[in-house]
């Protein structure tokens, strides 16, 4: 990691850290590459807030190591079926981007799937976000067939054993 480079953690996501995630998003386009298709604009905290309720829903938020209340990415492991799973929202603060953390932040929320009795994370990429599609190869996933439900993503999954 950089210099400067905080070490991060991940915590439950609060309510009152959306405020802080959707201000990173300058336009539609943020939006899309974090909250896909779907994402309406301007994505407001309501929107996020929605977004990360549910059983099938453990939404997280990135915070420092040393400060565990800041706010530095946001991150859900969403349930699919007993064994599977995908990562969604998935986003660093844009000052951190390009520092090495997302590894870091793959890494952790690979650990909270692993935790919940899951072996196998799928997600979805944007076509053409090859800063993503580079960090995620990185991190063990590897391209696989496209979702029938969302064709208009690059999918990528990584399996691991049982725990």
């Amino acid at each position: 990691m950089h210099h400067g480079t905080p070490k991060i953690a991940l915590r439950p996501f609060r309510p009152d850290d959306a405020d802080t995630v959707v201000a990173w998003f300058d336009g539609p386009e943020d939006a899309l590459a974090v909250a896909g298709t779907g994402a309406p604009w301007p994505y407001t905290a309501a929107d996020l807030v929605a977004a990360s309720t549910g059983d099938d829903r453990h939404p997280l938020t990135v915070a420092p190591v040393d400060d565990p209340d800041a706010v530095l990415g946001h991150v859900a492991v969403v349930r699919v079926t007993a064994t599977t799973g995908r990562l969604a929202r998935i986003v660093l603060a844009p000052r951190l981007r390009g520092r090495g953390l997302s590894g870091a932040l793959v890494a952790l929320a690979v650990a909270e799937a692993r935790s919940l009795g899951l072996t196998e994370l799928a997600l979805f990429v944007v076509p053409g976000n090859t800063p993503a599609l580079r960090a995620y190869a990185a991190a063990g996933f590897v391209h696989a067939e496209p979702d029938q439900e969302h064709p208009e993503y690059v999918r990528l999954v990584r399996s691991w054993s049982s725990p």
